[in-house]
């Protein structure tokens, strides 16, 4: 795609009144007759295809170094961006248009990283190409302009070049703008997977946990720096569990100092939950090693804080039911989901919820239960494998004083359950089931992308909770093939 002037020497006010223009500098006669702003003569670039291995001009090369205008001479994209001088105007309109949901009722504070973008200055190229990148990338997915999303990998190549540099600028490294950078180009490999596989964004991962790290904790307790945290800690804690050792992030410090300015809202309390798993898994994986006296008492201890965590969930859950007037969310007939096959993966019913913040807190809320409840019933798997029946069964009767460990059976309308015992180990797949049955809420067309996100975290894990308790290769494909719908915005999904 190479740049070239447009046609007309005329100012840009008469041009785009479609009129002759007098050209006269600084302002031409035309736009003082008629009382009107002379825009000036500064030529806009045309972007237009060329074809590939062509020579690139030396003017050419010039002007695809200038990316602060885009305008394209066709394709829907061009309606959108006409006006879009700077990086800013074409972000505001990629939150508008593929960000639009006023069912996204929280305080400002309490929103989406994304939407602080446009706080952040742009004294930062790598934040300028990198916001740049997934604009074009979002707005030619929405209106199918193929010239823009080819303008949005050109961006995005130039933001990795740019996000280098700053990481080698010691001035630069440790600033907002390069933390969102870097946050920004994970996000873009996430929704177009330039590279076709997962290791660019699982690079990047590592990347800004490297620079959270680095940053220290002081840098996230308030401000856009706190705001950026929050939206890099879940996918770092994330990354533990995948690889079941702890990380610096599930540190009791970085669980509490960095909130000493602002509560933690309910989704920092469940992400607390899920940042003490990955110790209960790598224990868990360590315990072939033991002799069977260690085993026995080592799963006693990990059982032990495995229902304290399900305990904070349950508290959580009070809260979140306190928070909102009403119900939390009632079952309705699927709109998309259509039956197929009996036990196949296809709900006729699944779930609405009063806005999207409740519906991504509750999904994540059923995400942490089924995995936690995974992990409870391998932990009392190996309780029966020691043979040791009477210390089993006391420990299913002191917890079922608390929990209510009695077994029941799956009931689609009432999602929320006791913890599982031994010979109940299939509660964990009730809550997997809740999760499905919400996505098609947040897959609505008015959710956009928002909804995609929110959606992707909670899926993630259920999809562990399958892997980590059987390895149910039934369910896992059941689970897989419900969430087939996240592609559409994630083109990464398939290697996830």
């Amino acid at each position: 795609m190479g740049g070239v002037r447009g046609k007309s020497q005329g100012c840009g006010t008469c041009r785009a009144r479609k009129i002759a223009c007098g050209q006269e500098r600084p302002s031409c006669s035309q736009c003082l007759k008629s009382n009107r702003q002379c825009l000036g003569y500064r030529r806009d670039r045309v972007f237009v295809l060329v074809q590939p291995g062509a020579k690139e001009s030396s003017r050419t090369t010039r002007q695809d170094h200038a990316n602060n205008q885009i305008i394209l001479d066709q394709g829907p994209g061009n309606v959108i961006i006409m006006s879009c001088h700077i990086r800013q105007r074409l972000l505001d309109e990629f939150i508008g248009r593929c960000l639009p949901h006023t069912r996204f009722l929280s305080p400002k504070h309490y929103r989406p990283w994304l939407f602080l973008l446009p706080d952040i200055p742009t004294r930062s190229k790598a934040l300028e190409f990198s916001t740049l990148a997934i604009s074009c990338a979002a707005l030619g997915r929405k209106f199918q302009d193929t010239a823009l999303i080819h303008q949005s990998l050109k961006a995005y190549t130039r933001g990795l070049r740019e996000m280098q540099r700053a990481l080698w600028n010691a001035s630069l490294m440790h600033d907002n703008e390069t933390l969102a950078a870097c946050l920004v180009l994970s996000l873009y490999e996430l929704m177009e997977c330039p590279d076709n596989g997962a290791d660019a964004y699982l690079s990047h991962c590592r990347g800004f946990l490297s620079l959270i790290k680095a940053r220290g904790m002081d840098a996230h307790t308030a401000g856009i720096g706190h705001d950026l945290f929050l939206g890099v800690r879940l996918q770092g804690i994330l990354d533990a569990i995948g690889h079941r050792v702890p990380n610096f992030l599930c540190d009791r410090a970085w669980c509490q100092d960095p909130w000493t300015s602002r509560p933690k809202r309910m989704a920092d309390r469940i992400a607390d939950c899920l940042a003490d798993i990955p110790s209960i898994l790598q224990r868990y994986d360590q315990l072939s090693s033991l002799n069977r006296a260690d085993i026995l008492n080592s799963t006693y201890l990990l059982v032990g804080e495995c229902l304290r965590i399900d305990q904070t969930l349950q508290d959580i859950y009070e809260a979140i039911r306190l928070e909102v007037s009403g119900p939390l969310y009632w079952p309705v007939l699927s709109q998309s989901f259509q039956s197929s096959a009996p036990g196949q993966g296809q709900f006729s019913v699944v779930y609405n919820f009063p806005d999207l913040k409740t519906a991504t807190l509750l999904m994540l809320y059923w995400a942490s239960k089924a995995l936690l409840w995974a992990t409870l019933s391998n932990l009392y798997d190996v309780i029966q494998l020691q043979d040791l029946r009477g210390a089993a069964a006391s420990i299913v009767e002191v917890t079922s004083e608390k929990h209510n460990l009695g077994p029941n059976k799956y009931d689609e309308s009432s999602p929320d359950r006791d913890s599982p015992t031994r010979d109940d180990g299939q509660n964990y797949m009730s809550m997997a089931r809740n999760v499905c049955q919400s996505l098609e809420y947040c897959l609505q067309e008015d959710m956009s992308l928002l909804g995609i996100f929110a959606a992707s975290t909670p899926v993630i894990i259920a999809i562990w909770a399958i892997r980590y308790r059987q390895n149910d290769e039934a369910e896992l494909a059941w689970l897989m093939g419900v969430s087939q719908k996240m592609h559409q915005g994630l083109r990464m999904w398939p290697y996830i």
